[in-house]
């Protein structure tokens, strides 16, 4: 029986990882806030440069989408933007993945995996199913695409938490396969015997209605490099020139899944909550560029502190070149500290913490 079970394939794990909601990390890509200034000699006609050795297009963080907020209003390509973030990665536009059958369940899978782990931008990955005029208000997210316009769907982590309408899906993005919510028989809370019929959890794309999407592709931590000169901007803003004055961050390669093996548990202990100073570092280690953190509860050090508030010191990731033997300095360390980071790691404790305390 223990050599038939050690026999068990890679792929038998993930699945059992999927049982209890932990999934196989995408990779991270790496990004840096760049200045641009106008050049004296546009270069019209040209290819956008590319990062050296790996070819990955530099994608800015904004105006990659003609995209409608909640509020209806459009929010065009800004050309003259002094400052832009630029991300180690492939920018997939409007790419077709499938056609709605009004069941629930439906899954479509991206062409071209993995999607990059999220950087706080929507656009890393938007999910538009084709609309009608009448299911466009002044409250819905949509993106125009050719004479077409598809409304956004939302990202979750389960379908545990949704309502029978909502438009959602989960998706798996190291896999690039999007899932929508499935039916089933759940218990009735009154009986606490099943229902008879299944219903859906959430919303199914319509019969016939396109289903596409705007995502983001690549990363990986050889996007990783010291801050240096570029002659022009990618894109249409390429006439400018553009600088790095700050070493590009954040990029990290997808998660093996022996490290999953040990993460699934921890997750699963924690039911995705940071309640304990354990708790606030896993969440914050979780984010690609910190490679350690530590927690503690500022009532416990400071006298005059307000209870509840908890501090969480940050220790940046570091690529292999940049210690070399082992060895980490002072200026290396504060080279890969960015407010990139930090908000993803606030934004991850502000979603995960209970309503008393507040993390700084």
């Amino acid at each position: 029986m223990l050599y038939r079970l050690n026999r068990l394939p890679e792929k038998a794990y993930v699945e059992f990882l999927r049982l209890i909601g932990v999934r196989l990390l995408p990779p991270g890509a790496a990004s840096v806030t760049r200045s641009s200034r106008p050049s004296a000699r546009p270069a019209a006609g040209r290819d956008p440069p590319r990062h050296p050795g790996h070819g990955r297009r530099e994608c800015l963080g904004r105006g990659a989408a003609d995209v409608r907020d909640r509020g209806g209003r459009h929010h065009p390509r800004r050309r003259h933007r002094r400052r832009v973030t630029a991300y180690d990665c492939e920018v997939v536009e409007a790419e077709l993945a499938g056609v709605g059958t009004g069941q629930p369940g439906l899954v479509v899978v991206a062409q071209r995996p993995p999607i990059v782990a999220p950087t706080g931008d929507p656009r890393d990955l938007m999910v538009g199913v084709l609309a009608a005029p009448d299911e466009l208000g002044e409250r819905v997210t949509a993106v125009r695409f050719g004479d077409r316009v598809y409304r956004i769907w939302d990202e979750v982590e389960s379908f545990a938490n949704v309502g029978t309408g909502d438009q959602v899906f989960v998706v798996d993005r190291r896999e690039g396969v999007i899932t929508f919510a499935p039916a089933a028989r759940l218990t009735n809370p009154a009986t606490g015997n099943l229902v008879d019929a299944p219903r859906a959890l959430a919303a199914a794309p319509a019969v016939g209605r396109e289903i596409r999407l705007w995502y983001r592709n690549g990363g990986g931590s050889q996007g990783q490099r010291a801050g240096r000169r570029a002659d022009r901007a990618p894109g249409p803003d390429r006439g400018r020139g553009v600088s790095n004055p700050e070493a590009a961050a954040g990029g990290r390669a997808a998660e093996t899944l022996d490290n999953a093996l040990v993460r699934g548990p921890q997750e699963l202990h924690s039911l995705n909550r940071v309640v304990t100073s354990r708790d606030f570092e896993v969440a914050a280690t979780s984010v690609g560029s910190v490679a350690r953190a530590r927690a503690v509860a500022r009532a416990g050090l400071w006298t005059f502190a307000a209870p509840g508030e908890v501090e969480v010191a940050l220790v940046p990731d570091l690529p292999p070149e940049e210690r070399p033997g082992g060895r980490v300095t002072a200026a290396a360390l504060a080279a890969r500290e960015t407010d990139e980071a930090r908000s993803q790691v606030a934004a991850l404790l502000e979603e995960r913490r209970q309503l008393g305390p507040s993390a700084g």
